[in-house]
Formats: structure tokens, sequence, C-alpha cells
């Protein structure tokens, strides 16, 4: 059975459907929101140059979540009809003054689709800028993220660890999101990893869910394993923190390396 997102895709005509599994993934994903009262964002309205030209998703979204009120952005002037329950704006995904002022009109988004340039440095940069703008259990999304791997697009096919691809600017989400349980006491919290409570990967799709994220270690305590027994202990939580020293300086020999290899 088709689900529902992509049965309105398929009677309007939408490219996507046909080129990518995205639509199943956000009906199965959003399908709980679909009727509630939200604030939905896209970047990327499609059509290139063209004013008349482009709108088919957002003319999707309108159906699919018929009491949202629906803001998009592209780089490009757009010259569409649509109803009063959506907004277009001209600008970079990347101008904070642009994202700053569709943010005070619209108030803060319950649904975030980046489907503009695709290159990584915007993709890396409008997710900075927007995910504190995103409403807890509220969902972002950034598509094709395949130009991770494509040169053009500041992407690396060959060096798959380089660190300005957004497919691994957003792989080191996950290791934020579990904070809690790096055992390493120079591990400190930061807002992603405060505020991201689910990260899913598809085939070039990344989607990340916002919420406090509570979780607890039952294991460590304050980024540290507890010495247990009672016999020298002091000697021997002696012993951890200077084996945490080595590590720590480990570690910052690895992230030079890491940078002279990019």
């Amino acid at each position: 059975m088709i689900d529902k997102l992509s049965d309105i895709a398929i009677k309007l005509g939408h490219r996507k459907q046909e080129s990518f599994n995205f639509l199943k993934n956000y009906d199965h994903i959003l399908n709980n929101l679909r009727n509630t009262n939200i604030v939905f964002f896209e970047i990327g309205i499609g059509g290139s140059k063209n004013a008349k030209d482009g709108g088919h998703s957002l003319r999707m979204w309108g159906e699919y979540l018929p009491n949202a009120k629906l803001y998009a952005l592209d780089i490009y002037y757009k010259d569409l009809i649509f109803n009063e329950r959506t907004k277009i704006f001209q600008g970079s995904q990347i101008d904070k003054n642009v994202l700053n002022q569709i943010h005070k009109e619209s108030g803060n988004f319950d649904i975030i689709i980046d489907d503009g340039s695709h290159t990584n440095s915007h993709q890396i940069e409008t997710f900075k800028i927007l995910f504190p703008k995103l409403n807890n259990g509220g969902f972002y999304f950034i598509e094709d993220v395949q130009t991770s791997y494509y040169l053009s697009d500041g992407g690396d096919g060959f060096y798959l660890k380089n660190k300005k691809t957004a497919i691994n600017f957003f792989k080191e989400m996950i290791d934020k999101m579990h904070q809690v349980e790096h055992e390493n006491p120079y591990s400190k919290p930061d807002y992603y990893s405060k505020n991201i409570t689910e990260i899913t990967f598809f085939p070039n799709l990344i989607v990340i869910k916002k919420n406090e994220n509570l979780q607890k270690s039952h294991i460590l305590l304050n980024n540290r394993k507890p010495v247990k027994g009672k016999s020298f202990l002091l000697f021997r939580r002696h012993i951890k923190e200077v084996k945490y020293f080595f590590h720590f300086i480990k570690s910052k020999i690895y992230y030079l390396l890491d940078l002279l290899k990019i």
C-alpha cells in the first residue's frame, strides 16, 4: 500500500517520487503530525532562475499538512501563487539576517527541510543557524547528502573522514548525543549533546530530532568509570587519572593528524 505523501506526490506529478525514496521516510516520521497546527520551513523551491517555475514540493507539503503554516526560502525570486498559509522569501540559506527575519515572522519551526544548494558548507552552516530555532519534538531534514562525496560540492569521495563534509559533521552528532557515555573526564556537553535525541541516516537523507536529551549513564559517573574496591583506593584513582590524561593527549595528537590529512 502506497503511503499518503507518495500518493499526493504522484497526483501532483512531483519528480522526487521517481528519483528517491525520501517520501516514504518522510511519511513514516511525520504521519502523526499531519493534522496538527505546526510551522513548516523548506529551503529550496526549485525551478532555478525562472520566477514562475518551482514550488512543486511546497504544494505537496501544503496538501499533506493541511493545518500547517508553511514558509519557504529560495536564492532566486519566485512569483508563485499559493494559499494564505504559505509565504515565500528570497535569500541565501546561510544569510543569518534573512533566516532571522523569517524566524521573527514565523516563530520556532516544527519541521525544517534543507533542500537548498546541497553544498556541504551550506548544509552545515544552515543547520548551525536554524537548529536552535526548532521546537522540541521537531525534525530537521537534510536532503541530497550524497554531495558529501562530490568534489564539486565541497565533498570528498577519496578521504571519507574529511571533517568538512556534511555527512561527517552529522556523524559527529552521534558522538555528541552519547556524551554522557564518554569515559573521558575532559568531555563536556554542548548544545547538540543536550538537544538531540535521535539521528537517522537514510540513503541521501539525514533526519535529526530535537528534544531535551535527559539520558543518563548507568555505568559512568561524571564521565569516569568508578574505581571499585577498598584497598589502595586513592592510589588506584590517581593511576586512573594519569591514564585518562594520557588518552587525552593521544586524542589531541590524532586530531592534529586528521587536520594534516585534510
